[in-house]
Protein backbone atom coordinates (compact mmCIF):
# COMPACT_ATOMS: atom_id res chain seq x y z
CA UNK A 1 0.00 0.00 0.00
CA UNK A 2 2.68 2.06 0.91
CA UNK A 3 4.42 2.20 -2.96
CA UNK A 4 0.65 2.87 -4.15
CA UNK A 5 0.97 6.02 -2.46
CA UNK A 6 4.34 6.66 -3.16
CA UNK A 7 4.12 5.98 -6.43
CA UNK A 8 0.72 7.81 -6.81
CA UNK A 9 2.24 11.39 -5.08
CA UNK A 10 5.38 10.70 -7.68
CA UNK A 11 2.61 10.98 -10.48
CA UNK A 12 0.79 14.27 -8.80
CA UNK A 13 4.53 16.05 -8.78
CA UNK A 14 5.31 15.08 -12.39
CA UNK A 15 2.34 15.96 -13.92
CA UNK A 16 2.32 19.39 -11.57
CA UNK A 17 5.79 19.68 -13.23
CA UNK A 18 4.79 18.93 -16.94
CA UNK A 19 1.79 21.98 -16.08
CA UNK A 20 4.04 24.22 -14.95
CA UNK A 21 6.53 23.87 -17.94
CA UNK A 22 3.74 23.81 -20.25
CA UNK A 23 2.44 27.13 -18.93
CA UNK A 24 5.54 28.96 -18.97
CA UNK A 25 6.14 27.47 -22.92
CA UNK A 26 3.15 28.89 -23.74
CA UNK A 27 4.03 32.17 -22.18
CA UNK A 28 7.05 32.41 -23.83
CA UNK A 29 6.13 31.69 -27.42
CA UNK A 30 3.59 34.33 -26.85
CA UNK A 31 6.48 36.80 -25.67
CA UNK A 32 8.61 35.54 -28.93
CA UNK A 33 5.13 36.21 -30.90
CA UNK A 34 4.90 39.57 -29.95
CA UNK A 35 8.44 40.10 -30.50
CA UNK A 36 8.71 38.94 -34.36
CA UNK A 37 4.78 41.11 -34.79
CA UNK A 38 7.14 44.02 -33.75
CA UNK A 39 10.24 43.56 -35.50
CA UNK A 40 8.11 42.89 -38.73
CA UNK A 41 6.76 46.26 -37.75
CA UNK A 42 9.35 48.06 -37.88
CA UNK A 43 10.70 46.08 -41.30
CA UNK A 44 7.44 47.49 -42.86
CA UNK A 45 8.39 50.91 -41.80
CA UNK A 46 11.84 50.50 -43.02
CA UNK A 47 11.19 49.19 -46.64
CA UNK A 48 8.46 52.33 -46.37
CA UNK A 49 11.76 54.63 -45.74
CA UNK A 50 13.25 53.70 -48.76
CA UNK A 51 10.71 53.31 -51.27
CA UNK A 52 11.70 56.29 -54.30
CA UNK A 53 8.19 56.06 -55.25
CA UNK A 54 7.68 58.94 -52.67
CA UNK A 55 10.84 59.68 -51.45
CA UNK A 56 12.38 63.30 -52.33
CA UNK A 57 15.03 63.75 -54.09
CA UNK A 58 17.33 66.01 -55.15
CA UNK A 59 19.90 65.26 -58.51
CA UNK A 60 19.20 61.56 -57.97
CA UNK A 61 20.40 62.00 -53.98
CA UNK A 62 17.67 60.39 -51.96
CA UNK A 63 16.38 61.85 -48.73
CA UNK A 64 15.17 59.66 -45.85
CA UNK A 65 12.75 60.75 -44.00
CA UNK A 66 11.15 62.96 -46.28
CA UNK A 67 8.67 62.40 -48.64
CA UNK A 68 7.29 64.32 -51.71
CA UNK A 69 3.97 65.48 -51.76
CA UNK A 70 3.26 65.20 -55.76
CA UNK A 71 4.88 61.42 -55.49
CA UNK A 72 2.80 60.30 -52.45
CA UNK A 73 -0.25 61.95 -54.93
CA UNK A 74 1.08 59.62 -57.57
CA UNK A 75 1.86 56.27 -55.45
CA UNK A 76 -1.55 56.40 -54.07
CA UNK A 77 -3.14 56.38 -57.52
CA UNK A 78 -0.44 53.80 -58.87
CA UNK A 79 -0.55 51.93 -55.68
CA UNK A 80 -4.10 51.21 -56.19
CA UNK A 81 -4.17 49.21 -59.86
CA UNK A 82 -0.52 47.71 -59.03
CA UNK A 83 -1.43 46.14 -55.52
CA UNK A 84 0.44 42.42 -56.44
CA UNK A 85 3.59 44.70 -56.38
CA UNK A 86 3.35 46.04 -53.40
CA UNK A 87 1.39 43.76 -51.99
CA UNK A 88 4.41 41.57 -52.27
CA UNK A 89 6.43 43.92 -51.06
CA UNK A 90 4.19 45.83 -48.19
CA UNK A 91 2.11 42.36 -47.37
CA UNK A 92 -1.12 43.63 -45.39
CA UNK A 93 -0.60 47.21 -43.92
CA UNK A 94 -2.55 50.58 -43.84
CA UNK A 95 -0.67 53.66 -44.42
CA UNK A 96 -1.81 57.15 -43.43
CA UNK A 97 0.12 60.39 -43.80
CA UNK A 98 -1.03 63.50 -42.52
CA UNK A 99 0.09 67.23 -42.96
CA UNK A 100 0.90 70.24 -40.37
CA UNK A 101 1.14 73.75 -41.48
CA UNK A 102 4.18 74.75 -38.60
CA UNK A 103 2.89 78.53 -39.30
CA UNK A 104 1.12 79.99 -36.16
CA UNK A 105 -1.38 81.46 -38.98
CA UNK A 106 -2.59 78.63 -40.24
CA UNK A 107 -6.26 77.80 -38.47
CA UNK A 108 -7.21 75.13 -41.23
CA UNK A 109 -7.47 71.56 -39.78
CA UNK A 110 -4.21 69.01 -41.07
CA UNK A 111 -4.90 67.39 -44.05
CA UNK A 112 -4.73 63.59 -44.14
CA UNK A 113 -4.64 61.23 -46.85
CA UNK A 114 -4.69 57.42 -47.08
CA UNK A 115 -2.23 56.31 -49.24
CA UNK A 116 -2.27 52.55 -48.76
CA UNK A 117 -4.72 50.41 -47.86
CA UNK A 118 -4.67 46.40 -47.80
CA UNK A 119 -6.82 44.13 -45.57
CA UNK A 120 -6.65 40.63 -45.12
CA UNK A 121 -9.65 38.65 -45.41
CA UNK A 122 -10.07 37.86 -41.81
CA UNK A 123 -8.53 40.35 -39.26
CA UNK A 124 -7.13 39.34 -36.45
CA UNK A 125 -5.82 42.77 -34.71
CA UNK A 126 -3.18 45.20 -35.72
CA UNK A 127 -0.20 46.82 -34.68
CA UNK A 128 0.42 50.45 -35.27
CA UNK A 129 3.36 52.52 -35.17
CA UNK A 130 3.79 56.15 -36.31
CA UNK A 131 6.64 58.62 -37.31
CA UNK A 132 7.46 62.14 -37.75
CA UNK A 133 8.68 63.26 -41.40
CA UNK A 134 9.55 65.96 -43.78
CA UNK A 135 6.56 66.21 -46.56
CA UNK A 136 8.27 68.85 -49.59
CA UNK A 137 6.06 70.28 -51.62
CA UNK A 138 8.09 70.84 -55.17
CA UNK A 139 5.52 73.24 -56.63
CA UNK A 140 5.17 76.00 -53.74
CA UNK A 141 9.19 75.18 -52.57
CA UNK A 142 7.74 74.24 -48.87
CA UNK A 143 8.63 72.25 -45.78
CA UNK A 144 5.84 70.78 -43.45
CA UNK A 145 5.63 68.52 -40.59
CA UNK A 146 3.97 64.86 -41.29
CA UNK A 147 3.43 61.96 -39.28
CA UNK A 148 3.28 58.63 -40.90
CA UNK A 149 0.43 56.26 -39.37
CA UNK A 150 1.33 52.95 -40.31
CA UNK A 151 -0.56 49.70 -39.35
CA UNK A 152 0.16 46.27 -39.97
CA UNK A 153 -2.92 44.15 -39.95
CA UNK A 154 -2.44 40.59 -38.22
Amino acid sequence: MENTFVLLILFIVFMIVFLVILVMNKAQSQNRLAEIQEIELIKKSQVLNFLPEMQCSDNNNLDPDCYDLIKIQKFKDYAVTDTEYYHSMLGYIRIEIEQFDPSPDVTTPPEKWEVYDFKPEKEAGEKAIQFPVLLRDVVDNSDYFGIIYLKIYK
